[in-house]
């Protein structure tokens, strides 16, 4: 079974998820270090998964509906020999739809993996026609993930050039679709005052889906830096390296921030709590509506936590 020399895995995001599963890409290049490991994702993940090393190729699928998108991507599954498919997606586009039309397709049998409960579910499917399903057997092959990291990343030397000496990373955005999950700008704003109280600067992230949220937190205090549309997905963790301490919402961004060993604090309303992510470093603030966290509680957990470090 661990004889697999081409194979492929899916994740096709969003942000957060595809950062959550760097211990699973690491731990399947360690395993299978000979194997050609191509990766099927969204465009916007393909540069930080390049510099991570973990993969050979790459395959672009940003989930569209067109036809042509899904003809291509179910033909790449069918007929390019993989010995394994990994489905980290594991969504209905994938693990209904992908798997069902390319064992339709393919000729030649072959291995796909879901990840269930710390192990591997392996389907091995047989074909003897094009036009018979044959049999599918199931076998479990037992995996753990490595600790995820993206020390890999290293930020532009003109972005580290900006940085303060003493600052706290700000990540106040988050999906447009999703404005429940963003903490109000007006409270960043008075939380980046009291760190200026304290001396303390205030690193703003972010890009034009929450600019006139940035320029509401650094209007007037100038120990607020503007980081809007400054930096990359790339400089995000040497940045959060280099801080006192990080806050933000429940955002990609924010989980790429939480993997250094800088104190951390995320905020949450009840209808994320299931996306909160518990390590040392991470303290998540949780309340029934992301409104109900106060100003005062996120800053004392910050002195709190930086305090701790």
């Amino acid at each position: 079974m661990d004889e697999y020399k081409k194979i492929l895995v899916i994740k096709l995001g969003a942000l957060g998820d595809f950062i959550q599963m760097m211990g699973f890409y690491a731990a399947i290049r360690h395993r299978w270090p000979e194997a050609h490991i191509t990766l099927m994702t969204g465009k916007p993940f393909i540069r930080l998964a390049q510099q991570s090393g973990y993969f050979n190729d790459y395959i672009e699928d940003n989930r569209t509906w067109r036809p042509s998108d899904y003809i291509r991507i179910i033909k790449n599954l069918a007929t390019s020999g993989y010995d394994l498919i990994i489905d980290l997606q594991m969504q209905t586009r994938t693990k209904e739809r992908y798997y069902t039309l390319a064992r339709l397709w393919t000729t030649k049998p072959f291995q796909w993996a879901s990840l269930e409960n710390g192990y591997f579910l392996i389907k091995k499917t047989h074909k003897k026609w094009p036009l018979t399903w044959g049999k599918t057997e199931e076998e479990e092959l037992p995996f753990s993930a490595e600790a995820p990291t993206l020390s890999f990343c290293r930020a532009h030397p003109d972005v580290l050039a900006q940085l303060p000496q003493q600052y706290v990373l700000m990540i106040p955005g988050c999906s447009p679709d999703h404005p429940y999950k963003r903490w109000p700008a007006a409270r960043y704003r008075a939380l980046a005052e009291k760190l200026a109280d304290q001396g303390i600067y205030s690193v703003v992230l972010g890009t034009n889906a929450e600019k006139s949220e940035i320029d509401l937190i650094c209007q007037g205090n100038p120990k607020t830096v503007n980081f809007c549309n400054k930096s990359s997905l790339m400089d995000i963790p040497e940045m959060a390296s280099k801080a006192l301490a990080i806050v933000g919402n429940d955002t990609g961004p924010q989980h790429m921030a939480e993997l250094s060993s800088v104190p951390a604090v995320t905020l949450f309303c009840l209808v994320t709590r299931s996306s909160a992510v518990y390590r040392p470093n991470v303290t998540n603030i949780i309340e029934r509506e992301i409104i109900d966290i106060s100003v005062e509680q996120v800053f004392q957990t910050l002195q709190s936590v930086w305090h701790k470090a």
